[in-house]
């Protein structure tokens, strides 16, 4: 099959001029050309000055400060050496070659594109979760910029530029859970007193940011106990607008898993009153998604009057995969479930990745919404989003499956074996939020640079795979190995501590017991001790077969 025509342009294969034309969304680049005549012997230098003016007098006035030849290679040494730092503070070596190029450059760079590119509540914080695992001080940024667009009742904006006040109903779940991660991270509770405004009136606390959350989840539940579905949740596309007191089981679950974190939080400010609140709202909502949306086999989506969605019964689409990832992840299911949960999120398998939904449905319904007009297998009916597929790769790493969570995370990475980028049409280096399984558009990219799969292929690898998870306590070290590597490294910093990390699976474990020595110390457990001087301190990690 012949190259995409971007990837061989007339101007460089033939030696044509460029024609001054405008770039377009199918053929997205930009070209710059010079031409130069040189003599024999003779050298010639081209500097270019690339960036963004608000007016043509801004930019004239930056390229006469870049015209002088010194300033301009200063200013080089000077964005090199800030790139540098800026990514410094995190780096993976695997043996998988492509994953460590991948992590390591361009999903920083990606990631970077996303809190600038997107203004929104939801996808900003988790941009901004993964972005505390080498940029803290942004990450923080970023998410006390997500709180002032919290309203008073605790809900919040979808996005703020452009302005979006549509009824989404899982912004909260996404601001305990910012919040939670933000406090492992920095150990800094005192950031629980800043004072931040609201989007409509007043400020308060961040801490009170938080619990506004939580009342605005808990008033939210509809007459099965779960947390009412509203315009949509975190997918966009799926509005019940028959029913407006659909419940949405995948909310539901996300709020047991923020109540859990939110619980270990407060306990560690020595209010269990409220930490034993947390739990009571915890067992509560988790019986209620076990008795009310369980399906026999899987979690339905949506409860709604009309008939329940992603279930054996419903009629077009059957399951949906983040109902079942979530549910792992928030420790809904019992031990007779799980591994039922897990088998039917294995059955929407797909070459390149994982359907939202399956099978995709074939006709419109304004009992499901939007997705449900979109053509069977693209975007959210029935395409492969990997975003959602994000989200089941870390199940896979909380049930212990390595290998699993693996072979998920290579379906999805750009370039993939079963989707080559002269395939999908997406650059070899970024993640995409979706695959099209259509047969006209099979395997085509939809929506690259611009999606949380760049936050959740990181987390994925750093805090699933390689186990090395932020605690409030400090950094863990709690791996869940693809059985056939052997050896991985890791360097991250944490709370000033530089930490060079070794893990070793002579064993070739999945799950094993971490047997860990600092500086040629063995310490008990798998938490870390702090080093706030500036060293580097060795880790040595080997994974031992668990003892009965």
């Amino acid at each position: 099959m012949p190259a995409p025509l971007f990837q061989r342009p007339d101007v460089v294969v033939k030696g044509k001029d460029c024609t001054n034309s405008l770039t377009t969304l199918v053929n997205l680049g930009g070209v710059l050309q010079n031409k130069l005549v040189l003599a024999a012997g003779e050298e010639k230098e081209l500097y270019y000055v690339l960036g963004v003016s608000e007016s043509l007098e801004e930019a004239v006035q930056t390229m006469e400060q870049y015209s002088n030849r010194d300033r301009i290679e200063q200013a080089l040494l000077e964005t090199k050496e800030y790139q540098k730092c800026k990514y410094a503070g995190l780096h993976i070596v695997t043996p998988h070659e492509k994953l460590n190029v991948l992590m390591n450059e361009w999903v920083k760079k990606q990631i970077d594109f996303c809190i600038v590119g997107k203004k929104g509540v939801r996808d900003n914080l988790q941009i901004a979760v993964a972005l505390l695992n080498y940029r803290q001080d942004r990450a923080k940024e970023e998410i006390i910029e997500c709180l002032r667009h919290q309203f008073k009742a605790g809900h919040a904006v979808l996005t703020w530029y452009p302005y979006d006040a549509i009824r989404y109903s899982d912004q909260p779940f996404w601001i305990i859970w910012a919040v939670c991660e933000l406090i492992k991270e920095t150990g800094d509770y005192s950031l629980l007193d800043m004072e931040i405004e609201y989007q409509d009136e007043g400020s308060a606390t961040m801490l009170e940011h938080v619990k506004a959350a939580v009342n605005r989840l808990i008033e939210d539940k509809g007459k099965h106990g779960l947390v009412r579905i509203f315009f949509a949740d975190w997918n966009d596309a799926l509005n019940i607008t028959t029913d407006p007191d659909a419940e949405s089981v995948m909310l539901s679950q996300q709020f047991c898993y923020a109540l859990k974190e939110l619980s270990a939080l407060i306990r560690r400010l020595v209010d269990t009153g409220y930490a034993g609140y947390l739990d009571e709202q915890y067992h509560i909502l988790r019986n209620a998604i076990n008795e009310m949306a369980w399906d026999g086999s899987w979690y339905m989506r949506a409860l709604s009057k009309e008939e329940n969605i992603g279930s054996k019964d419903s009629k077009g689409s059957k399951i949906y995969i983040n109902a079942q990832s979530w549910a792992v992840l928030a420790d809904i299911p019992d031990e007779e479930k799980l591994p039922k949960v897990l088998d039917s999120m294995v059955s929407m398998e797909h070459d390149f990745g994982f359907p939202i939904n399956m099978p995709p449905y074939t006709e419109y319904s304004p009992h499901v919404g939007r997705m449900a007009g979109m053509l069977p297998g693209l975007f959210e009916n029935g395409g492969v989003y990997c975003h959602a597929t994000g989200f089941k790769f870390m199940a896979d790493c909380k049930a212990g499956r390595g290998v699993e969570a693996l072979r998920t995370l290579l379906k999805i990475i750009p370039d993939s074996e079963a989707n080559p980028s002269t395939q999908s049409g997406a650059e070899p280096y970024v993640f995409t939020n979706c695959y099209s399984v259509h047969p006209k558009y099979y395997g085509k990219s939809y929506q690259s640079w611009t999606t949380g799969t760049s936050a959740w292929g990181l987390m994925s690898l750093l805090d699933g795979i390689m186990g090395i998870k932020r605690d409030y306590d400090g950094l863990r070290i709690d791996p869940c190995f693809p059985a056939d590597w052997e050896e991985a490294q890791v360097f991250r910093e944490f709370r000033g501590t530089r930490y060079e990390i070794t893990i070793r699976n002579p064993s070739r474990l999945s799950i094993g017991q971490p047997e860990i020595q600092v500086d040629g110390s063995h310490i008990s457990g798998n938490l870390l001790p702090l080093f706030p001087d500036d060293r580097i301190h060795r880790v040595e990690v080997v994974l031992k077969p668990i003892s009965q």
